[in-house]
């Protein structure tokens, strides 16, 4: 007798038995999810589950991009007519405040020097003979030889000496020291206009020079709006090279954003900047109150952020604007107000609890 053997198997009872019981328990899963709020314990926030909104006080900051700005050019230029004698700069040099940038000489400068000092040397004669003629008078008014109205008048004309006296003395300084360029700031030579033996106008430039104090900054912030950044507010200036920050005293806003929302503002250093500096300014704002949750209480969907709120008519998504975080808890701009209950615990499960009915579970 031949003998088939059957080429199928016999079903595994266990492996069926296990299988039903995986299908029973994700039925099980879906009915609980979509069944509403209030079913069960565990979806509804507990006393437990919800912290109070606070407010305390904040002292924000805001950082932008600085670079120094350097003041106008210095002209070094004569007040008199004349031929450059000598050259003690070049471009490029550091001159002190007081230092010497060039001579003036020539016919000119000697004719003017000779016609000064012979002013003011017949202004002193002129003085010194009002004077004697003053203490003469006085003397023969004692012996009754004069008038008062003679030495009144002896008064009045070595007054007039003496103004007169004053008057030269001024000019013939002011002709040495015109003689003599200076530069009035310290700083940096930029242009040398003229050598030995060049003839030179009254007025005409000598030389250029970039001070070394008198700098201000230029800084940029953005997510600032103008009328929040108020004249007076002060910061600091920290330099990209490295180095001690500075001090600023902001001194106003230009009025006008740029075109890719940065607000330029002007700021005054405490101390002097050298010519291209630039670094990160930090300003300190005035002082405010704002409210704080805690960070896990913060859920994010759809780009953007949501808290729950526990209320009296139920637990509830709120919007909110973060804000900075300080430790474990988080700013809040807006859409929370302090003594609000904010969930803390399972706030992303409770926030999407209602997730499963938004689908079908497989047959």
């Amino acid at each position: 007798m031949i003998l088939y053997q059957n080429k199928y198997k016999r079903p595994d009872i266990s492996v069926m038995k296990d299988r039903n019981a995986y299908h029973l328990c994700r039925l099980i899963i879906y009915a609980v999810l979509a069944l509403p709020t209030g079913s069960f314990a565990w979806a509804t926030a507990s006393p437990t589950n919800w912290v109070t909104a606070t407010a305390v006080s904040e002292a924000p900051q805001i950082s932008g991009f600085a670079s120094a700005q350097p003041n106008s050019l210095i002209t070094i230029s004569p007040s008199q007519a004349g031929i450059i004698t000598r050259v003690d700069i070049v471009p490029g040099q550091s001159v002190a405040a007081g230092q010497v940038i060039a001579i003036l000489g020539g016919p000119q400068i000697d004719a003017a020097t000779t016609q000064a000092e012979a002013a003011l040397t017949s202004a002193r004669a002129a003085q010194h003979a009002a004077q004697i003629s003053l203490t003469t008078e006085e003397q023969k008014l004692q012996q009754h030889l004069s008038t008062q109205q003679l030495v009144s008048q002896a008064e009045a004309a070595l007054i007039s000496a003496r103004e007169q006296t004053t008057t030269d003395t001024e000019n013939f300084a002011a002709l040495q020291k015109s003689i003599t360029l200076r530069s009035s700031l310290a700083g940096v030579v930029q242009t040398v206009a003229v050598s030995e033996g060049s003839v030179v106008a009254t007025g005409q430039t000598v030389a250029t020079i970039l001070p070394r104090s008198g700098s201000w900054l230029k800084a940029v912030f953005y997510n600032a709006s103008i009328t929040g950044i108020a004249a007076g507010t002060t910061g600091l200036f920290t330099p990209s090279t490295g180095g001690p920050s500075v001090p600023v005293i902001l001194r106003g806003a230009f009025g006008v954003a740029q075109a890719d929302g940065g607000v330029p503002v002007a700021l005054v250093p405490a101390a002097p900047l050298a010519p291209g500096a630039f670094g990160t300014v930090t300003l300190n704002l005035p002082v405010r109150r704002v409210t704080l949750v805690p960070t896990e209480a913060l859920i994010m969907d759809k780009g953007l952020w949501w808290v729950m709120l526990h209320t009296a008519q139920g637990d509830k998504p709120v919007q909110v604007v973060p804000g900075p975080a300080q430790g474990y808890n988080t700013v809040i701009k807006t859409g929370v107000k302090p003594g609000d209950e904010v969930i803390v615990v399972n706030a992303y499960l409770l926030y999407h609890r209602g997730i499963a009915a938004l689908y079908q579970p497989p047959d």
